[in-house]
């Protein structure tokens, strides 16, 4: 398998199936931009409030066979053995993005469990085979990393801009980093110290910048 991160923003997914599971797959294409139509004789409550909304476009019917053909990626959560088999013909001949669930092996593509805090993803995949395992796992690193590495993650980004007016090259900035972000920064990360994490890296990034100018 091959890890990929897809900017979804503004491409159209299709979700067949209207059930519980469809509802977190929407959920999830939605959180990340997509345009999503979603085909299905019925919905949940949430979803039914979704279209309502306008927030995705509903196809209220059964997946008929073509249907795949206009959309970038397609999720298929249906019940439905021999709709998913034709999808998933259907789907990889166009050379089409398909996740069905929970049948890996009708798949190109399989969706991992996702920790995230502020820019911070953590992804978690069993290749499908073992998600529960998978959501068991996401529930341990969401304890560990939390808020603050959301907020750690917008003071690096601060810092890491400094350091590119700063440091001449792309080496040099390289270089700095691999001396700089060490255990005792990552110390204070732990025990909810930023400030004072974000101080140590910037009086580094200056005596970097010192050197570098001095010599």
């Amino acid at each position: 398998m091959y890890p990929i991160n897809l900017d979804l923003t503004g491409q159209a997914c299709l979700v067949l199936g209207g059930g519980s599971v469809a509802e977190r797959k929407v959920r999830r294409l939605l959180d990340e931009g997509a345009v999503v139509t979603v085909i299905a004789p019925a919905l949940t409550p949430a979803l039914q409030i979704l279209a309502e909304e306008h927030q995705l476009s509903w196809q209220r019917r059964t997946y008929q066979p073509g249907d795949e053909t206009t959309f970038f990626l397609i999720i298929c959560a249906t019940d439905d053995e021999a709709v998913s088999q034709a999808v998933s013909t259907a789907a990889k001949a166009q050379g089409k993005l398909l996740n069905v669930c929970d049948v890996p092996d009708l798949c190109n593509f399989t969706l991992p469990s996702i920790v995230r805090q502020g820019d911070l993803q953590l992804t978690i995949s069993t290749n499908g085979k073992a998600p529960a395992f998978s959501r068991w796992l996401r529930k341990h690193l969401e304890q560990h990393f939390d808020e603050r590495y959301g907020r750690w993650m917008a003071e690096l980004a601060a810092i890491r801009k400094e350091g590119q007016a700063l440091l001449a090259t792309s080496r040099d900035r390289q270089a700095f980093w691999r001396q700089a972000l060490t255990d005792d920064v990552m110390d204070l990360v732990e025990n909810n110290e930023i400030d004072a994490a974000s101080s140590l890296l910037r009086k580094r990034l200056a005596a970097w910048e010192r050197k570098n100018y001095e010599t």
